[in-house]
């Protein structure tokens, strides 16, 4: 490939999107999903990537400050040809590398998951309702893509931005049912912003800590480990 999959990065390292590791966070560009509370829908419609040349540069500047580990997220990376490649670059560079991921494209997951040291796959809703919620619809895909991290990603966590308006009970227990005996689940407040492509939802109230907590404790009897991040 002439370029990478990556489209950005941000300039500060981040202690939010590696458990346990200060990281750098890049970007990919596009997504095939359309989720209204998107933070990064910036990305659905840039072009561009990195050349290997920059690439590499921007990792000697991390190196620089003692950190070795990167995420990859978007967007969604899994839409790239590039992804494997770009990851392989990444570790040849003694990076740890986690991959965030959407679970459409469970065919790139697959050459990834090898590849890569953890997998972070959201679950942005019940699985009934991902149609209506982020315009995608393809369940199989995403059912693949859980069965394949759980059985043979070396680390990995699924995670659940929680908006009061859309998750009620009944629809946090498919959730959870829809990877059922996986090890760790993370909920994560959803915070409003000016720019969420969902006009509606740029003026709701942040998730309350009380309603993460009483997510936690309907998700409990379906995965052995639930925390809560970021409330």
């Amino acid at each position: 490939m002439e370029t990478s999959a990556v489209y950005a990065y941000r300039a500060q390292a981040t202690m939010k999107d590696y458990p346990g590791r200060s990281c750098a966070l890049f970007f990919t560009p596009g997504c095939n999903f359309r989720c209204g509370f998107c933070h990064n829908s910036s990305l659905f419609s840039v072009e561009g990537k990195y050349t290997w040349e920059k690439l590499g540069d921007i990792l000697v500047k991390f190196k620089k400050q003692w950190i070795n580990a990167a995420t990859i997220t978007g967007g969604e990376p899994t839409i790239h040809p590039e992804l494997p490649e770009t990851i392989q670059f990444f570790k040849k560079k003694g990076f740890l590398v986690k991959l965030d991921t959407n679970g459409s494209n469970p065919n790139m997951l697959e050459t990834c998951l090898p590849l890569v040291d953890y997998v972070a796959m959201d679950i942005k809703c019940a699985f009934s309702r991902y149609q209506e919620i982020t315009g995608y619809g393809n369940v199989d895909n995403l059912k693949r893509s859980v069965k394949m991290i759980m059985e043979q990603a070396k680390d990995y966590e699924f995670r659940t931005t929680v908006i009061e308006m859309y998750h009620d009970d009944a629809d946090l227990v498919e959730c959870a049912k829809s990877i059922l005996g996986a090890k760790r689940y993370v909920l994560q407040p959803f915070v409003p912003h000016e720019e969420l492509p969902l006009e509606e939802l740029r003026t709701k109230p942040r998730t309350r800590p009380s309603f993460l907590h009483h997510a936690a404790e309907v998700i409990a009897p379906y995965v052995p480990s639930v925390s809560i991040r970021g409330e």
